[in-house]
């Protein structure tokens, strides 16, 4: 028969035991929903493209903290694409993980059209990455 001492220290050991195991739990989130700007160390890399092919001339506009277009139509920064290994990139860095909404116009010297077009990213830590910007022709 157990005794009332052995089912406490039981009970005792039970508890300590799921005390450690929910305690050493931490809760991973997957990636950051807010934030962004200036004063980290990652960059993100944009890349205009239009039917497959790079957009020779583009300026690419960002915003930080939304995955939306602003809607006073003014953004924080801006870069023109400048050719790295003949692909068009803007390179946007100093950047903290967050959210960051991208706008992109410019003119597709094979197409002989303007485009413009959009995306959003995550940064989810602060480390290089490459964005492809998809654009599409309008007129001016």
């Amino acid at each position: 028969m157990i005794s009332f001492d052995s089912m406490r220290a039981a009970l005792l050991i039970s508890f300590i035991l799921f005390a450690l195991f929910t305690g050493s739990c931490k809760k991973h989130s997957s990636c950051v929903s807010s934030g962004g700007g200036k004063g980290g160390t990652g960059t993100i890399r944009v890349i205009p493209t239009h039917s497959g092919v790079y957009v020779d001339s583009c300026w690419i506009y960002i915003k930080y903290g939304t995955l939306d277009e602003p809607a006073n139509g003014v953004y924080d920064d801006s870069e023109y694409c400048t050719l790295n290994d003949t692909i068009p990139v803007a390179t946007f860095d100093s950047l903290k993980p967050g959210i960051y909404y991208f706008y992109g116009n410019g003119y597709h010297l094979l197409y002989q059209a303007y485009v413009k077009g959009a995306a959003n990213y995550t940064l989810c830590s602060e480390q290089t990455v490459s964005i492809y910007l998809p654009t599409y022709p309008y007129i001016p």
